[in-house]
């Protein structure tokens, strides 16, 4: 596992009450996963509701790329399209320009499942945010949204 470049700082006290972003995230991400899986969801899987969310959020995406985005290999993707497109929930389409390259786009069968979950998932984070005010949730949001901008920029040199 590559860490990265080494950074020069004192060694932190063990004693010191520690959260590193990267724990707080986990664990909320944990946190939500769980509370999320105990709702009575739709009759696809936790991993093809992540494909068919990706697709709808980035149609045309290909099959490559969506691996590359959900961190998984290709063929994992491929089954997962394959089960979905048996579903008739995903389409695929030949690439204009590259007739190898496949592209993704959800179905209108689709949209009222993507409503169900996208639903679950505003209700949900109603759930977790309710400790905060209307005016935290909107700082919340847009620190989020420029660390994850500036995470994205850094990391691959282009804005998301």
């Amino acid at each position: 596992m590559k860490i990265g470049k080494r950074i020069d700082r004192p060694m932190p006290n063990r004693n010191e009450n520690q959260n590193p972003l990267v724990f707080q995230i986990s664990d909320l991400f944990r946190l939500m996963r769980q509370a999320f899986a105990k709702e009575d969801g739709p009759e696809i899987t936790r991993a093809q509701a992540k494909v068919l969310l990706t697709v709808w959020r980035l149609p045309g995406i290909s099959q490559q790329a969506l691996a590359a985005r959900l961190e998984v290999s290709t063929m994992s993707v491929c089954r997962q399209v394959d089960a979905l497109e048996a579903k008739q929930m995903i389409e695929r389409r030949s690439d204009d320009k590259d007739r190898r390259v496949r592209r993704l786009f959800v179905t209108e069968k689709t949209t009222p499942l993507i409503d169900t979950i996208m639903a679950k998932l505003a209700d949900l984070s109603d759930e977790f945010l309710a400790p905060l005010s209307s005016e935290e949730r909107r700082t919340l949001d847009s620190l989020l949204n420029r660390i994850i901008a500036h995470a994205s920029q850094k990391r691959t040199g282009v804005d998301q």
